[in-house]
């Protein structure tokens, strides 16, 4: 018995889009559907504060008008915290690197004095060697000429030693700028780190307030300023001017032709007017057509739901017949 009933149903079901491809009000690769306004409401997605409300019940908005202003306690302290934050690495930074030049000036200061020392031993003995040549050259003896070779040797080892404390002064100056360059690479990092939590809260501050996306008129509004609202909670509603969605009924093989995220054109069925772009987001039940799309009154025609979305900014009217390719 439970055989036969399920037999019953697969020939209702076939016999019904059989009828609905013999009635079926569309050709080609076309369908025909209903330009439908849905009312959508306008919700906040933080607990906020409420600070004004622009709008009333039955008033016409158009898209991009300031619906809500809300703020948010929590979300100001954050961002009040974050920016301290950001100002204080930022400060750290500058310190670090005045802090950085000012241990390289004592590290130069402090080799200076014993590089001077050596300059002036320099001076001191290479005047006192033009000296003696100037006297080797008059009075050539074997005594001047071995004098001389203690004070070259002298000077050398003085040339040395200088050589030797600005090497010793560079390494110095080298692992500092190093150190320091680490250092200053980890505030960095931090101080980028903090700007971009910074940037995301700005983001959710500059949310809170609610605009209209698309023309409509206002329904009702469901809060009032100075009135603290949770998260998700209803600000108001909002019907469209036009329509935003369009119910689409495909029979047989058309239904695999619409596959979801497929972009289509919609346009009015008279004229072929209102030419607009829109995209398939969801499909529905097996049902009968609308009284609007049925070619006859005596058998009903039936079609596979399609939910088509389709830009607020049209000249659509709602329940106007449109065809779909």
């Amino acid at each position: 018995m439970t055989n036969w009933f399920y037999v019953f149903i697969g020939c209702m079901l076939v016999s019904m889009l059989y009828i609905s491809a013999k009635y079926f009000k569309g050709s080609g690769e076309a369908s025909i559907g209903i330009a439908e306004t849905t009312e959508y409401k306008v919700k906040t997605e933080k607990t906020a504060l409420v600070r004004s409300v622009n709008v009333v019940p039955g008033m016409e908005v158009e898209a991009g008008l300031l619906l809500v202003e809300l703020s948010s306690e929590e979300l100001e302290v954050d961002i009040a915290r974050l920016s301290n934050r950001i100002s204080m690495a930022k400060a750290e930074l500058r310190e670090k690197a005045k802090l950085t030049n000012a241990k390289i000036a004592y590290i130069k200061a402090e080799n200076g004095i014993e590089i001077e020392e050596l300059d002036e031993k320099v001076m001191e003995l290479e005047s006192e060697m033009h000296m003696n040549e100037a006297l080797t050259k008059q009075f050539i003896t074997e005594k001047a000429v071995e004098a001389s070779a203690p004070m070259a040797r002298k000077l050398n080892s003085l040339k040395v030693q200088k050589e030797r404390h600005l090497e010793a002064q560079a390494i110095k100056i080298e692992d500092l700028l190093q150190e320091s360059e680490a250092d200053q690479h980890i505030l960095q990092n931090q101080i980028q780190l903090l700007e971009s939590e910074l940037k995301i809260l700005q983001t959710e501050k500059g949310k809170l307030n609610k605009y209209a996306t698309a023309s409509g008129v206002v329904e009702k509004v469901y809060v009032k300023p100075g009135e603290q609202v949770d998260a998700y909670a209803p600000l108001l509603e909002i019907n469209p001017l036009h329509p935003t969605t369009v119910v689409a009924y495909l029979v047989g093989k058309k239904a695999s032709t619409f596959g979801v995220g497929k972009e289509v054109n919609v346009a009015s069925y008279d004229q072929q007017r209102n030419l607009v772009a829109g995209r398939v987001i969801g499909y529905g039940s097996v049902s009968e057509l609308p009284e609007i799309l049925q070619k006859s009154t005596a058998i009903k025609a039936f079609g596979q739901q399609v939910f088509i979305e389709i830009p607020g900014e049209n000249a659509f009217f709602n329940g106007e017949k449109v065809l779909i390719r």
